[in-house]
């Protein structure tokens, strides 16, 4: 017999283990808890007619499996002698072996859990260049490098002259609060909600009247704001700054000639204003005639008293807060109220309103007003530097672009305020620094605020719909012209894009590619920028534990692939004009990622698939088998393969090793290892068979071997194995269908397509408490043994919905995924 040196054996087979023919030896780490006790990193099995197993880093704890190719014999035996004494004297090396002999790297091994490496930065740090983002400073008014743009200087100047209300919005309630703008329908006829004490007319939102319902485009509605001192100093806005981390400016009308106008306006449509430090909480205080109770309206304060209070907050050293006069001042003053209608018109930014373009100008009535709103907000403001917050504030701008469009969004100032420095401005350079850290330099991180309602296993609709919502888009020119291709997939994976913009993305990489390929003469010189692209935004959503950023681009990466299949085997993209075509007139096609004319909701849906609808349906169910029968033929074949070794060597999330595990099969289909080891699998249990029906002391002693497995936490089973079924025959008949079930696949079907996973999971479907065919089956599929009967189901399900989707034509894709 051959055995391995001293130095890194630790398993000596008797000569009188040999009857024990076509066994399939499996050691390492389990299902769930995912042990790290196992210490091997590879295991190299060679086929002949004696076995020999060699230790990839010579632990004798190491997680191994031994594979028995067609004519060999294994070795197996829970009662083995001892390693040799590290003082006896080195066995020789083991002859070579003939050239004929394959050698064949198992993968079903548990690796050791080995992080990727920590980034020099986390959310909690902060960005100190906004703090010198001095705008008082900095000048501008003028589309300058260093300087303000024309919005950002005219917001400032409205904090400064006290032209501007702020609002703080709770993290969870920006949806809800930027939905009341939108009109019913959708058709630009926005609607004045009643205020307090008012009642609907007829002549609020006559259909009939088109000019009101061309200046008012949305909806207007009375909320509460605070009127900030000069330059935004001194005062605090209302909540804490982890629940309202960010909120919006809005800007007063500018038409009055002086304050006594202003307050007579503010008056007669029941703009209502409190001084700091008064707690009017409006909406408990208003009888059903719209009056205010208990104390409050003799607590009013005009807009001009207001200002004036704020100007004592600055600049005097005693003032009156909360009806108290305060000796000596405070370091920072309580947030006052202002009662203001909002919306009614679209975002105005120097008297025009940046998504059509029209004139809205305050002095001739077509702007601003107190009595059917003052618009849109001008500008959007975090409150604290660090970059978690920072994070949040970008993703606050995502939702506000995904619910008024790229155009209104387009430029709207970002600021930074506090008590303490007043207003900063985020200006487009120091957002572009963000951008970069966050690519390179920062850990990533979900919302923490929802991260909890949207992981793998429990996942709530209304926080996945504002996951979606925050996700940020690619195509901002912020981004475009200050990022490479390769920091996007990062900040993609790991803080989450949109999909069309991800689509995009991965779409110009495969043009690149294919323009590389013109000038390549073999296929081993493809390029593979999009393979590189998908795993840096693999590794980033690893990093972020992020669940559905990663399914996202594991989909999207089979669509895009799909099309640059299609076009390599067709028409080149360039001539093509970047349209879809159709294969053979068959109608199945191309993924759906244009370079012009995209529908921006094309691809919107894509994570939600895991929620509102499984890729297979559950065991027993016939439908998944009509699911998954719907092939196309020509079948398409897997895209191209992903490495994600070293990614799943690194996690020990469900989601994610599901998501890896799916991109691990699709390769395994691709490379033509899956065929391979279908067929030794098949052997190898015909073998086990042919013993087992021949000695009842065999099946006794494989029953011995898997429980001894299974209590080391060696075997990813989902209940330990029963001893009746190794007495009868039941192990038997479950082996011999599995090897049936295997056999038929291997005569159907070509490896790479939907058919051979169809019959993986229906393999899949009918295992109980499987052992040796769930080893077999992580063997065939190149996964390690932490997939259980559930990891590998996941998997195979989001493989067949990868190519089940890139086999579609465009249109059926985007139904499948809006599905």
């Amino acid at each position: 017999k051959e055995y391995g040196t001293t130095s890194t054996i630790d398993e000596v087979v008797s000569e009188a283990d040999n009857e024990v023919a076509g066994g399939y030896e499996s050691s390492g780490s389990t299902k769930s808890n995912r042990s790290n006790r196992s210490q091997s990193s590879n295991t190299t099995v060679k086929s002949g007619d004696n076995s020999s197993v060699t230790s990839g880093d010579g632990s004798s704890r190491g997680s191994r499996k031994k594979y028995l190719h067609k004519g060999g014999k294994s070795s197996s035996s829970s009662s083995l002698p001892p390693p040799p004494s590290p003082s006896l004297s080195p066995t020789p090396p083991p002859p070579s072996h003939p050239p004929s002999i394959s050698s064949v790297v198992v993968a079903n091994f548990q690796p050791v859990i080995e992080p990727l490496e920590a980034l020099e930065l986390n959310s909690k740090h902060v960005f100190e260049p906004l703090f010198d983002a001095d705008p008082f400073i900095m000048g501008g008014g003028e589309e300058e490098e260093d300087g303000l743009t024309k919005a950002e200087y005219e917001v400032v100047e409205m904090l400064k002259a006290e032209k501007a209300v702020v609002k703080t919005v709770r993290n969870q309630d920006w949806t809800s609060f930027l939905n009341k703008f939108k009109p019913e329908g959708g058709e630009g006829k926005g609607e004045r909600v009643p205020g307090p004490g008012e009642r609907r007319t007829k002549e609020d939102n006559d259909p009939k009247d088109d000019c009101d319902d061309e200046r008012y485009p949305f909806n207007s509605f009375v909320t509460s704001t605070s009127l900030l001192p000069s330059c935004a100093k001194k005062m605090r806005c209302f909540g804490s700054t982890n629940e309202y981390a960010t909120g919006a400016v809005f800007a007063l009308p500018a038409s009055f000639p002086n304050d006594t106008s202003e307050d007579d306006a503010a008056k007669r449509t029941r703009t209502w204003s409190w001084p700091s430090g008064y707690s009017a909480k409006t909406e408990f205080n208003i009888d059903h005639r719209g009056n205010l109770i208990n104390g409050r309206e003799e607590a009013l304060a005009p807009l001009s008293l207001m200002r004036e209070m704020n100007h004592s907050y600055l600049n005097d050293a005693d003032y009156v807060v909360g009806g108290r006069m305060i000796k000596g001042g405070l370091h920072t003053i309580p947030y006052n109220e202002v009662y203001v209608r909002v919306g009614g018109l679209g975002r105005i930014s120097n008297d025009v309103d940046v998504s059509t373009g029209k004139q809205c100008s305050d002095a001739n009535g077509t702007g601003r007003s107190l009595d059917n709103g003052i618009g849109l907000p001008v500008a959007l403001f975090v409150r604290e530097a660090d970059y978690g917050h920072l994070v949040s504030l970008l993703r606050t701008r995502a939702r506000f672009s995904s619910i008024f469009g790229r155009k209104m969004t387009k430029g709207i100032p970002l600021l930074y305020i506090t008590p303490e420095n007043g207003v900063r401005v985020f200006t487009e350079r120091l957002q572009s620094q963000v951008l970069k850290t966050m690519a390179w330099d920062l850990n990533p991180f979900q919302n923490p605020s929802i991260m909890h309602k949207t992981t793998f296993d429990n996942t709530s609709e209304p926080h996945l719909q504002q996951k979606l919502e925050e996700l940020l888009d690619l195509e901002d020119d912020s981004m475009k012209q200050n990022l490479t291709p390769e920091e996007m997939a990062r900040i993609a994976g790991g803080f989450g894009a949109t999909d069309d913009s991800v689509a995009q993305l991965l779409h110009d990489a495969m043009q690149r590619d294919l323009m590389t390929d013109k000038g390549m003469d073999s296929p081993d010189d493809a390029a593979h920028g999009l393979q590189d692209l998908v795993n840096e935004g693999l590794a980033f959503a690893l990093r972020a534990n992020d669940f559905h950023t990663s399914r996202q681009l594991l989909i999207l990466y089979s669509l895009v692939a799909a099309k640059k299949r299609k076009n390599s085997e067709t028409a080149p993209l360039l001539e093509s004009n970047c349209q879809p075509t159709a294969i053979d007139g068959t109608g199945t096609g191309s993924a759906r990622a244009q370079t012009h004319g995209r529908d921006s909701a094309a691809l919107q849906n894509t994570m939600k698939m895991v929620d509102n609808q499984k890729e297979l349906q559950g065991p027993g169910n016939d439908s998944s088998n009509d699911e998954l029968s719907k092939l196309y033929i020509p079948p398409p074949p897997p895209p191209p393969p992903l490495d994600t070794d070293r990614l799943r060597s690194a996690t020990n999330s469900d989601g994610l090793l599901a998501v890896l595990g799916a991109a691990q099969v699709l390769r395994a289909m691709q490379d033509g290892s899956a065929k391979r080891r279908v067929l030794e699998s098949i052997e190898s249990v015909e073998e086990w068979i042919e013993n087992g029906e021949q000695s009842v002391a065999f099946r006794v002693a494989s029953w011995r071997d898997q429980r001894a497995a299974q209590g080391d936490l060696k075997i990813a089973m989902e209940s330990d194995s029963n001893f009746m079924a190794f007495i009868s025959t039941k192990a038997i008949s479950n082996r011999k269908r599995f090897a049936e079930q295997l056999k038929a696949a291997s005569a159907v079907t070509d490896f790479d397509s939907l058919q051979f996973l169809q019959t993986i999971h229906s393999v899949l479907s009918q295992m109980n408490s499987p052992c040796l065919r769930l080893e077999l089956l992580q063997y065939i599929l190149g996964l390690d043994n932490r997939y259980s009967v559930a990891h590998v189901k996941r998997s195979v399900e989001l493989a067949a919905t990868c190519l089940n989707i890139s086999s579609e034509s465009e249109s059926d894709a985007l139904t499948t995924i809006s599905q």
